[in-house]
């Protein structure tokens, strides 16, 4: 099942707020988690995105140097936070091949549920994004 999540946004990823972020090792398991979040969440295409390839790292732009001055700064005020060492993490995901799940949170027992259904789905470095903090409900094995 394809959902057109795969679309990328044209713009810069600029702020991880209200977002639940996973990695997910390959596509087949994306779409099986997407499916999850629409079937159980009751989410909609455009609460999720699928980041992957170049088109995936063009939208997350680690740096904000594809993105002009304003993303450039925005990144570096997200040297002070969380956000900063993740979006490398993420980058670093995507060069490997790997695919991003990045799904709109509207409250935090939400979050938490979905967070462990991505990780039955196959997720791992699942990370929510709230209003002021960062939370991940169901932490890696190995962390």
């Amino acid at each position: 099942m394809t959902h057109d999540a795969t679309h990328h946004r044209p713009r810069m990823l600029a702020s991880f707020a209200n977002h639940m972020i996973a990695v997910m090792d390959d596509l087949d398991h994306a779409q099986q988690a997407l499916h999850a979040l629409m079937e159980q969440e009751h989410l909609h295409e455009h609460d999720l995105e699928l980041l992957m390839g170049e088109a995936g790292e063009e939208r997350l732009d680690f740096t904000g140097e594809r993105h002009g001055l304003l993303a450039r700064l925005r990144r570096n005020v997200q040297k002070l936070t969380d956000e900063y060492e993740h979006a490398r993490r993420y980058e670093l995901e995507l060069l490997r091949g790997h695919v991003l799940i990045v799904a709109a949170v509207r409250h935090e027992a939400q979050a938490q549920r979905m967070c462990h259904l991505l990780r039955a789905c196959g997720g791992h470095f699942i990370h929510y994004y709230g209003p002021l903090m960062v939370e991940s409900f169901c932490p890696d094995p190995e962390a």
